[in-house]
């Protein structure tokens, strides 16, 4: 739950896509569900406030229209979403946490919404659930949750990815390095020694003898 309500999903790492094993899948959603419509969503410094707003406006209406085109696509709307009235915040831009379920292709799965919004899939083999996580053209980060930490390590292993957790998620460690790859490889480095790399420009200075 954390991975999409922390900062309200406007993180470059948020969790949006979850591919869960379908024999706890009917298990996991409910327990989600019903967590998830229990955050508490209010002011960023409201000592109670679990979740506060999107940045602007045009967030909220970008996460929102993802909502109704997830369910244009076939999703399923498993968890209500939408926006959010705060009392005594009233111009705050609010949303509820959402979640969607149905197909791989689904422009939901596909794009990223950068909001409270994760998108279910579930899966019954490790090379299916493999093949999901590589079927996006993102690759900056992923995690793999199971107790069988050989299989986690193998399964980390397969993932494209720049970085891929394991039994967590969001974990950042100075000196290791943090980047993307495919359409998440831009920008560079950060956290290892290719962040300082990044600053410099190569010159070269010629002079034939």
């Amino acid at each position: 739950m954390g991975a999409i309500t922390l900062h309200t999903g406007q993180v470059c790492c948020t969790a949006s896509r979850w591919i869960v094993q379908k024999k706890i899948y009917d298990q996991f959603v409910s327990s989600c569900a019903e967590k998830l419509q229990k955050i508490q969503i209010g002011h960023e410094l409201a000592a109670n406030t679990q979740m506060g707003p999107v940045v602007s406006a045009k967030q909220r209406d970008r996460v929102l229209t993802y909502l109704n085109r997830g369910q244009q696509e076939g999703a399923k709307l498993v968890l209500g979403g939408g926006a959010e009235a705060v009392r005594g915040h009233e111009r705050g831009f609010y949303v509820k946490p959402a979640l969607l379920a149905g197909p791989s292709d689904n422009v939901a799965v596909r794009e990223e919404i950068f909001g409270p919004v994760a998108y279910l899939l579930p899966f019954e083999s490790q090379e299916e659930a493999i093949r999901l996580v590589n079927g996006t053209a993102y690759g900056l980060a992923n995690s793999v949750w199971t107790k069988d930490l050989r299989r986690a390590a193998s399964v980390a292993e397969s993932m494209v990815a720049g970085n891929s957790w394991i039994n967590a998620h969001n974990v950042f460690v100075h000196g290791v390095p943090y980047g993307g790859i495919n359409l998440s490889g831009l920008g560079g480095g950060v956290l290892g020694p290719d962040t300082y790399f990044d600053y410099l420009r190569h010159q070269s200075i010629v002079r034939p003898l």
